[in-house]
């Protein structure tokens, strides 16, 4: 089971300009409040509350909402006077499994719309099974050792190795120690 942990609060930031900016956003996108709390996992209460200014919303569920109305974070941000986001380890947003363990240091759509930033971990003997991403990859080993495999062939990734591929290639990675490493995903552009 996928798990998202990380609640660092948008600090010092114009909370109600932030609300207007999101309820302005949702509009434009056709969604209904329900919808996108839906989208994003909060209760509507919840949204209409930070729409209104009446509460700041995390770091986390900022970047989500952004997400869900395929927005930039920094959309939100701009011209609150304080254009930092300042988001301590302890709150990166974390997506873990059984084997893997994946930490977003920066928000979603931070640089651009269709890049991600992810720090991972992955235990000895465990895998990551075949799939595809929609574009790009960039991968850099910090610690450890894998069994890369891509479209078939294997490639043996260690420390301070890094390799680029086309994601929509089949795809698995094998810690052969456990490793450690960076990823930068550029997805395809809708």
């Amino acid at each position: 089971m996928t798990r998202f942990v990380g609640s660092g609060r948008v600090s010092h930031m114009k909370v109600k300009e932030i609300g207007t900016k999101i309820r302005v956003e949702r509009k434009k996108s056709g969604l209904t409040l329900e919808q996108l709390a839906r989208k994003v996992g909060i209760s509507p209460i919840t949204l209409q509350r930070i729409e209104t200014g009446k509460n700041s919303p995390s770091v986390i569920v900022l970047d989500e909402i952004a997400s869900a109305l395929n927005r930039p974070l920094f959309s939100f941000l701009e011209n609150t006077g304080k254009p930092l986001v300042h988001i301590k380890r302890k709150d990166q947003q974390a997506v873990s499994g059984r084997s893997l363990k994946s930490i977003f240091v920066g928000p979603r759509r931070m640089i651009a719309d269709n890049i991600v930033v992810i720090r991972g971990e992955l235990e000895k003997g465990k895998s990551i099974d075949s799939h595809i991403n929609p574009g790009i990859e960039w991968v850099y080993i910090t610690e450890g050792k894998g069994d890369f495999t891509l479209n078939g062939e294997s490639h043996i990734l260690e420390v301070g190795d890094s390799a680029s591929y086309d994601a929509r290639m089949e795809h698995s990675v094998t810690a052969l120690k456990k490793m450690k490493y960076f990823a930068i995903i550029v997805e395809d552009q809708k």
